[in-house]
C-alpha cells in the first residue's frame, strides 16, 4: 500500500509525493540522485532519505546545516512516520499520509449551504469559475481590489462572523491566493453594526492601512486591509440622502384653494343683448388672477435684480489645492520613495525603493485616488524582486550556499551567510561588485569560518580551557570537554567573548565541570607502584613500574607534582593525571 507526501504550505504547496516504488527515497535539491527535487536554498543537496521497513516508514534526516523536522521537533535520530505527521524540509511543510489525496477530495460531500452573505469559495464551481456575489440589504461592503480575487465583492450583515483563509473546508471567505494562510483572520460585525478583523496566527500577518496589527482591530469607510498578495477595502453603504418631496395637483391640475369660482346665470329679465354700464368697483377679480400677477411681478423684479448684478463685479475667491502637500501625505508611509510633481502637466515622477510588491500595489493605489494627476513615471524599485533574482544566481555556485541577500528596509540590502575560506570570500566579493545592480546600498556581512576558529581557538587557549574543544558550522558554536571545577568563571568568560564575535550566532555548550576528584585522569592501570619512602608523614619517594621517582621528576613526558599516600599526581600540557596505590 503506497504512502503520500503531501505540501501543504511553502513554494510547492499542492505538490503530491507518492511513496510507492522501491524501499527508499532521498529528497532534496540534487536532481541527480534525489527522488523528489525542491528547488529551495534552505534545502540540502541530500536533506532526507524515507525507508520502508515491512509496512512502517521512517524518515532520516541528512542535512548538518538545517536539520528537517517532524512536528516541529528536529530529526536527530531515525523516527518512525505515523497518519498526519507534519514534515518540514526547508521551508516547505509536508503532511505523511496514507490515503491518496485525489480520492479524498473526490470523495468530499458537495453540500450547498445558505448563508445570508454568499462565501467566496463555492464548492460546486471551479477555481477559475470562483466569484463573489454581492449583497445589496448588508451596510458593509467588502470589495477585493488586488490580488486572484480582484474585483469580487461580498456584504457583511451585523451579529455576523466570517473565517477568511484558503482552506475551503474551514473558511467562510476563500481566497486564491498562496500568501494567505489556510485561516487568516476573522471578520465580524456586532450587533450595532460595527465591523471589526483579527488575525488568526496567520504567517504574513494583517495590514490595516499599511500598519500591521496585533489585536482585534475597528474597521471604518474606506479603510484598506491587505491579506498577503491580496487587498480589501470597507465600503459603507449607509449614506444620508435627502428626497424632494412634490405634493400632488387636484384632478384640475390647479390646488383646491385657487379653484375659479362659479358664474351667475344671466337672469330671465334681463336681455343677453342689452349692454350693462358696471361700476369698475364693483368688478369681481377671481383669486387665481391676482395670484398669477403676484407671481408675475416678482418674476419682473427677479429679472431686474439679476441684470443689475451682472454689472456689480465682486472678487472670486478660488480655493487653492496644496497639490504638494497632498502627495506627500499619501506616500508618506513609503519611506524610500521620492517624489517630483509638474503642476502645469500634471505628471508625477517616482523613484526609489519600496520592500515588498504588495507596497508597490498599496503605493500605486494612494497615487490613483488624487484626481489632479494625469500621468505617472513610476520607477520604484522592489526589492523582494532583486534579491529573488540575485539569490537563485548565488544558489548556481555549491561553494555560495550557505550566502544570501535580504533586505531589512527599503533600499538597505544585506548580504550573510558563511564560506569555508578567505579565498572564497574574495571570488564572492568579486563576484558580487561585478553583478549586484545596487551595490552601494549592499551591506556585505559575510563570515569566513576559518578566521572564526582561529579566534575561539585563541580565546579558549588564552584562559588555559585546553580540555574544551569545540566545532564550529554556520555560525553556530559546539563546545564539548571538560572543566575545572575551580575554572567555571573562567569558562563563563570565555563563552562570553566567543559570543561577542562577529559570525557567531549561536553557542551550544556541552562541556561538563568536574569535581575535584573526577577531574584527572586515572592512569592506574598502566603504571604499578611497587613501593614508597616517607619522612616522618611526607612521602620522598615512589617506585613506579621499577623506577625511583620524586617530587619534580618527569614520568613519560608527565611531571610529578605531588606524592600522596595513596596517590601519585601527574601534569603534561594542563591536563592532570594521577596513579593510585596502597587502595586496600
Amino acid at each position: 500500500m503506497p504512502r503520500y507526501l503531501v505540501a501543504e504550505e511553502g513554494p510547492l504547496a499542492g505538490l503530491i509525493v507518492r511513496l510507492e516504488d522501491g524501499e527508499e527515497w532521498i529528497i532534496g535539491r540534487d536532481p541527480d540522485v534525489c527522488f523528489q527535487v525542491i528547488e529551495d536554498p534552505m534545502v540540502s543537496r541530500k536533506h532526507v532519505i524515507i525507508k520502508r521497513l515491512g509496512e512502517d516508514y521512517f524518515l532520516e534526516n541528512l542535512s548538518a546545516t538545517n536539520p528537517a523536522s517532524v512536528n516541529g521537533i528536529p530529526v536527530e535520530e531515525q523516527v518512525p512516520l505515523q497518519e498526519d505527521d507534519t514534515v518540514q524540509i526547508g521551508n516547505v511543510l509536508l503532511r505523511f499520509t496514507n490515503s491518496d489525496p485525489a480520492m479524498q477530495a473526490d470523495e468530499i460531500p458537495r453540500e450547498v449551504t445558505s448563508f445570508d452573505t454568499p462565501t467566496i469559495f463555492e464548492e460546486e464551481e471551479a477555481l477559475d469559475t470562483l466569484s463573489f456575489t454581492g449583497d445589496i440589504d448588508a451596510k458593509w461592503l467588502i470589495k477585493i481590489i488586488s490580488g486572484p480575487n480582484a474585483g469580487a465583492e461580498f456584504g457583511v450583515h451585523p451579529g455576523s462572523t466570517y473565517i477568511i483563509g484558503k482552506d475551503s473546508s474551514s473558511c467562510d471567505i476563500v481566497f486564491q491566493d498562496l500568501s494567505v494562510s489556510r485561516q487568516h483572520a476573522k471578520l465580524s460585525s456586532d450587533e450595532s453594526g460595527d465591523i471589526f478583523i483579527e488575525d488568526m496566527d496567520s504567517r504574513n500577518g494583517i495590514l490595516v492601512n499599511g500598519s500591521e496589527i496585533t489585536e482585534k482591530k475597528e474597521l471604518i469607510s474606506q479603510d484598506l486591509i491587505a491579506l498577503g498578495t491580496t487587498t480589501i477595502l470597507i465600503i459603507d453603504r449607509e449614506q444620508s440622502n435627502e428626497t424632494i418631496v412634490s405634493l400632488p395637483l387636484t384632478s384640475s391640475g390647479t390646488y383646491p384653494e385657487f379653484a375659479p369660482a362659479g358664474k351667475e346665470e344671466p337672469s330671465a329679465e334681463t336681455p343677453i343683448d342689452t349692454p350693462t354700464q358696471k361700476n369698475w368697483k364693483d368688478l369681481f377679480i377671481p383669486t387665481r388672477h391676482i395670484v398669477i400677477g403676484v407671481l408675475f411681478v416678482l418674476l419682473i423684479l427677479i429679472g431686474a435684480g439679476g441684470v443689475f448684478s451682472l454689472f456689480n463685479t465682486q472678487t472670486v475667491q478660488v480655493e487653492k489645492k496644496d497639490e504638494a502637500a497632498l502627495i506627500e501625505e499619501k506616500i508618506k508611509q513609503f519611506p524610500g520613495v521620492v517624489y517630483s510633481y509638474n503642476p502645469s502637466s500634471g505628471k508625477l515622477f517616482l523613484i526609489g525603493h519600496v520592500l515588498r510588491e504588495i507596497n508597490q500595489q498599496e503605493l500605486t493605489y494612494n497615487i490613483n485616488s488624487l484626481s489632479f494627476i494625469q500621468s505617472i513615471e513610476n520607477n520604484v524599485v522592489i526589492d523582494e524582486l532583486v534579491w529573488e533574482s540575485f539569490n537563485d544566481m548565488l544558489i548556481k555556485n555549491p561553494n555560495w550556499r550557505g550566502v544570501n541577500v535580504t533586505a531589512m528596509a527599503p533600499g538597505r540590502f544585506i548580504l550573510r551567510g558563511y564560506l569555508e575560506t578567505t579565498e572564497e570570500a574574495t571570488k564572492l566579493a568579486e563576484y558580487v561588485n561585478s553583478n549586484f545592480p545596487y551595490l552601494n546600498k549592499l551591506d556585505n556581512q559575510v563570515a569566513i569560518e576559518n578566521i572564526l576558529k582561529t579566534e575561539i581557538e585563541s580565546i579558549l587557549l588564552t584562559s588555559g580551557l585546553v580540555n574544551v574543544s569545540f566545532q564550529l558550522s554556520n555560525g553556530e558554536v559546539i563546545l564539548s570537554g571538560l572543566v575545572g571545577h575551580n575554572a567555571t568563571s573562567t569558562f563563563e568568560e570565555a563563552i562570553s567573548a566567543i559570543k561577542k564575535i562577529s559570525g557567531v550566532r549561536l553557542i551550544k555548550n556541552f562541556a561538563i565541570v568536574t569535581s575535584q576528584s573526577t577531574e584527572r585522569i586515572n592512569l592506574s592501570a598502566k603504571f604499578q607502584v611497587s613501593g614508597s619512602s616517607k619522612v616522618g608523614k611526607v612521602n620522598q619517594y615512589i617506585v613506579i613500574n621499577g623506577k625511583i621517582l620524586s617530587d619534580g621528576d618527569n614520568l613519560e613526558g608527565m611531571q610529578i607534582t605531588a606524592i600522596e599516600s595513596n596517590a601519585v599526581l601527574l601534569e603534561k600540557d594542563g591536563i592532570k593525571y594521577q596513579i593510585n596505590y596502597n587502595q586496600q
